[in-house]
């Protein structure tokens, strides 16, 4: 395992009010693109954290990751049995990848909540000619959900500096249906079939690079938006970032619903021979500062 490398975390330093502002949104939807769009974001796959703020402004209190942009620029084509175990061998599906921001983080970790099929659009065809969803059940075509599972790129010491790797996997129940089985679904290293994996950038990001930490939290105030009364350290909001990013967890990819299948009835048998393994490489842990004693 290899820590990120020191050269990322340069200069230690509190955000100029300036810097500050800019940072700044109302909630975790749609203002965010616009504090990216600040920094250079054109829509391709991006992530980050956002840090939500104490009442008074002065205190981290609660961080969530976020992925936005565009996963894939072309839809994927798959063999049905690759999702489900017993779909028609000549049934083959077309996916309409989500965008990032499709997927929530909002159990606190690098990997997102489940994403409901109804958030997804597929398209199944036999022998090339198009199935009608009426018709999906007859051939083996159930329910299913995705998830994103992100974490460092194994490059990120390179002079690019960090990146994320996601890979979305695909369950052949709804997420309702796994959590009846165990509790172990809402963990990272729940085995899914991977069908797609690509990099995002981390941002934003100061030009510089040199304010202690390699990307910008998005500020979400506690009560008063002015940045100017907003008097968070530097050090707590590192602390955020780090607290997040130390929640990296690698996937358990699988090539079919075949394979997937044997892994879970393994995991169901004996939950303690789950894979909870931590990536190849990894965030610097911070030290939370102490809350100043009032007089």
């Amino acid at each position: 395992m290899t820590v990120l490398d020191k050269k990322w975390f340069r200069n230690e330093s509190n955000l100029s009010v300036q810097v500050t502002k800019s940072l700044i949104a109302p909630d975790l939807g749609r203002p965010i693109n616009q504090v990216l769009a600040r920094y250079g974001w054109q829509g391709t796959a991006t992530a980050g954290v956002a840090v939500e703020l104490s009442a008074d402004n002065s205190r981290a209190a609660r961080a969530q990751f976020f992925l936005k942009g565009r996963l894939s620029e072309n839809a994927g084509n798959l063999a049905a049995t690759k999702m489900w175990e017993r779909a028609d061998k000549a049934v083959a599906v077309t996916i309409t990848f989500p965008s990032g921001e499709d997927f929530s983080f909002s159990n606190g970790t690098l990997a997102s909540d489940y994403l409901q099929e109804e958030a997804v659009k597929i398209v199944c065809s036999k022998n090339g000619a198009p199935l009608l969803p009426a018709e999906y059940a007859a051939h083996g075509i159930g329910t299913f959900c995705l998830r994103a599972v992100t974490y460092l790129d194994k490059g990120s010491n390179t002079a690019a500096g960090p990146k994320m790797k996601y890979t979305i996997l695909a369950f052949p129940h709804s997420e309702e249906e796994m959590m009846e089985q165990t509790a172990l679904a809402e963990k990272a290293c729940w085995p899914g079939v991977k069908i797609l994996e690509g990099q995002a950038e981390l941002m934003p990001a100061l030009p510089q690079g040199e304010w202690g930490c390699p990307i910008l939290p998005i500020i979400i105030p506690g009560t008063d938006p002015d940045s100017a009364a907003i008097t968070v350290s530097g050090q707590e909001l590192r602390f955020a970032v780090a607290k997040m990013m130390a929640t990296a967890r690698l996937p358990v990819p699988c090539a079919s619903a075949a394979s997937m299948a044997k892994k879970w009835a393994k995991l169901l048998q004996d939950p303690s021979t789950a894979e909870d393994r931590i990536p190849s490489i990894t965030w610097p842990p911070a030290v939370r500062p102490q809350a100043a004693e009032g007089k």
